[in-house]
């Protein structure tokens, strides 16, 4: 292995071959001074054409001393330290044109320069973890499995099947010993307690088959007095099969005959007042369809049975003693007064309770008779009518 070369006889054989460069030079330079032009900004660092050097000897001499100093140094010099990196050296600023390069006589290995960070720079991003190669210690939430489409599906099918929570219980036909279909029948309808009882005759009388609650009526108690005052019927009507209506706007429905023989000689007018299905009422009672069903099919039987018509009497209220009382001349719960339009028509449910107490004394319906201003209850003169359907 040849030892390598001192810096002594480096510099002494650079001093050699300047002199012998210096001596090219004159004997050229003797054959007149070369135009030289001066160097543009951008060719700063580029090297040094041909023409510069001859008509500029020193810097020749200066690039050569440079060119071995910077070699020796180079190869001198131990690897840069892994604690200062040379990216975050230390600026160095640019040298004059005359240094810009070392000389093209001397084999150099060029070297790449790059424009540093200033010193405050933030370091480059780390490289991203392999995360499908490095197991993640970060616990997944766990995963909420879904059950069956049949499971799930059947409690929505029990919810389907129960019965709304505000419907009634299921309706069953009381066709047995006692309640039969075809039997005769009776409906007594109450406005202020919102009710409808069905009355079926079995043994020669009378008995309750059910009480039906009135889905919704129409105004306030007291009679209806003529078309278009939204107020439900008072007093003794009577259902005949041309009054039944099995295809009505309402599921199905029986037109009660409002205007009846009494409404007619005392000027009241209207038309069309019904029981009926579905919950909305104009002067009608408004059963649900469902609850109408019953009614209608018992109505329908009987008069398809062998009765002849269907009496249908409307109160105010149930008018026992105390409760008419009550209504008509009041009592503390009223401030011991009854409303002026209660007062108004005293006289009026005085007669129908007539025939309401009949009813409950013998357990048949009363046969009703208009008579002018009245209602009267068996035969009675020729100048009372009696209620009677179509």
């Amino acid at each position: 292995m040849t030892s390598k070369p001192s810096r002594p006889i480096l510099l002494a054989t650079a001093l050699v071959l300047s002199f012998v460069e210096i001596g090219v030079f004159a004997a050229f330079a003797s054959r007149g001074p070369s135009q030289r032009a001066e160097p543009p900004h951008e060719a700063i660092a580029a090297p040094p054409r041909a023409a510069e050097r001859l008509s500029n000897p020193f810097g020749a001499v200066l690039q050569n001393l440079r060119g071995a100093i910077v070699e020796t140094a180079r190869r001198e010099e131990a690897a840069p330290s892994e604690e200062a990196p040379a990216a975050l050296a230390e600026p160095v600023a640019p040298a004059p044109y005359f240094l810009a390069s070392p000389s093209p006589f001397w084999s150099a290995e060029p070297t790449l320069s790059a424009a540093a960070p200033p010193g405050d720079a933030p370091l480059p991003p780390a490289r991203p973890r392999d995360l499908a190669a490095e197991p993640s210690t970060i616990p997944l939430p766990p995963i909420a499995v879904t059950p069956p489409a049949q499971s799930a599906a059947m409690p929505a099918l029990a919810l389907a099947a129960a019965p709304p929570a505000n419907e009634l219980p299921p309706l069953t036909r009381r066709d047995d010993g006692n309640f039969r279909m075809g039997a005769a029948v009776y409906v007594r309808i109450f406005k202020k307690e919102g009710e409808l009882e069905l009355w079926q005759k079995q043994s020669g009388h009378y008995a309750l088959y059910r009480t039906y609650p009135i889905c919704r009526w129409s105004g306030h108690l007291g009679p209806k007095l003529q078309s278009g005052d939204y107020q439900s019927p008072e007093g003794f009507y009577s259902v005949s099969a041309r009054q039944l209506n099995p295809n009505s706007h309402y599921h199905r429905a029986f037109d009660i005959g409002f205007p009846n023989a009494f409404d007619r000689q005392n000027g009241r007018t209207g038309g069309s007042l019904m029981v009926h299905g579905a919950c909305k009422s104009v002067g009608c009672f408004a059963m649900t369809d469902r609850v109408i069903d019953e009614i209608y099919g018992l109505v329908e039987a009987a008069l398809r049975g062998g009765q002849h018509e269907v009496p249908v009497h409307i109160f105010p209220f149930r008018m026992t003693d105390t409760a008419f009382a009550k209504e008509t001349q009041g009592d503390w719960t009223t401030f011991w007064s009854a409303p002026p339009e209660h007062q108004q028509w005293s006289g009026f449910w005085r007669n129908l309770k007539e025939g309401y107490d009949l009813f409950e004394q013998t357990g048949e319906p009363p046969t009703a008779y208009a008579c002018g201003s009245r209602y009267a209850f068996g035969p009675a003169g020729g100048s009372c009518r009696r209620i009677a359907g179509w």
